[in-house]
């Protein structure tokens, strides 16, 4: 499932990048995961619809090939992206994971982004970018991008301690950790098809778990997105539906949760606690724990 390869995938960019994206986050307590025993194979989740044609993947700072998208903004200012390592091997269905990252200025329409531990800044197009707003002060019971490890989370905020705010994380495998955070960026979340959110992309007569990050315009809008494994993917806004930020059920109701990159049928069991949710699938063994932004009512 997304969620659950997620720390994997962090671990396998840890190796790659190790010297582009060390952590400015501060938590109090770190992070569990597991994985699936046999995830899908990887090609089977990539959209089947006619994409952008890609170049070639050292082309930074475009490496799919995206229609331009300026975003304006100015030096200091934070967004999530991909590091420099990512991109210069990215293709259409290879993995990507948005870290925090921070604006040294821009090249035409690209953004300049500061390179990390003494590195080199790079340049990315618009298209592969996250704006985080300034000043954000979230309110418990927010839901939030934030970050862990300097890689971008989900989370609802639970309260404030001193100069920390504490989240549950919402989008991890098991039982969700809650941590302390300072100096994090945040980006309170909003329902619909924004960037940032998850959807459900209508694929082959299946649901396959997205996570949006920007919108490309034109006579068919579409979107980039990262499906299971953190597979880059175009695929029509037409056939994406947006998943609810915040859920609500009752026990014994049918629900659509996330399970190896796709929503598949469950039974609520109960929620735990707001925001996250224990689910028994069809035909599956133990329940699974799925939090905001893995649920949603039936279509």
């Amino acid at each position: 499932m997304l969620r659950s390869i997620v720390p994997l995938i962090c671990a396998l960019s840890a190796f790659i990048c190790a010297c582009e994206d060390p952590s400015t986050s501060v938590a109090t307590q770190t992070m569990p995961s597991s994985g699936p025993s046999s995830p899908a194979p990887l090609a089977s989740f990539i959209a089947s619809g006619p994409p952008p044609t890609p170049t070639s993947g050292a082309a930074l700072p475009n490496p799919l090939g995206l229609p331009s998208r300026p975003v304006k903004l100015d030096a200091g200012r934070r967004v999530f992206t991909f590091s420099e390592a990512m991109l210069s091997r990215a293709r259409l269905g290879s993995t990507l994971v948005l870290y925090a990252a921070t604006v040294a200025g821009l090249d035409g329409d690209d953004l300049v982004i500061e390179g990390q531990a003494g590195g080199a800044s790079y340049k990315v197009g618009g298209g592969y970018v996250i704006p985080v707003p300034d000043g954000v002060k979230p309110k418990a019971n927010d839901v939030v991008l934030t970050e862990w490890n300097g890689v971008m989370k989900h989370a609802l905020v639970k309260r404030y301690v001193k100069d920390r705010i504490a989240v549950k994380y919402t989008d991890v495998d098991g039982r969700a950790p809650e941590a302390q955070l300072k100096g994090v960026r945040w980006v309170v979340q909003v329902d619909g098809l924004v960037a940032g959110n998850y959807a459900a992309h209508k694929q082959e007569g299946e649901l396959r778990h997205v996570l949006l990050v920007s919108r490309i315009e034109g006579p068919t809008a579409r979107w980039f997105c990262l499906g299971f494994g953190g597979a880059a993917m175009v695929v029509n806004e037409s056939d994406l539906v947006p998943i609810p930020i915040k859920w609500k059920g009752k026990p014994q109701a049918t629900v659509l949760a996330e399970w190896a990159g796709t929503m598949r049928r469950a039974v609520l069991q109960m929620e735990n606690e707001p925001g996250i949710f224990t689910v028994k699938f069809e035909r599956a063994g133990k329940p699974e724990t799925v939090g905001y932004g893995l649920i949603m009512d039936p279509l």
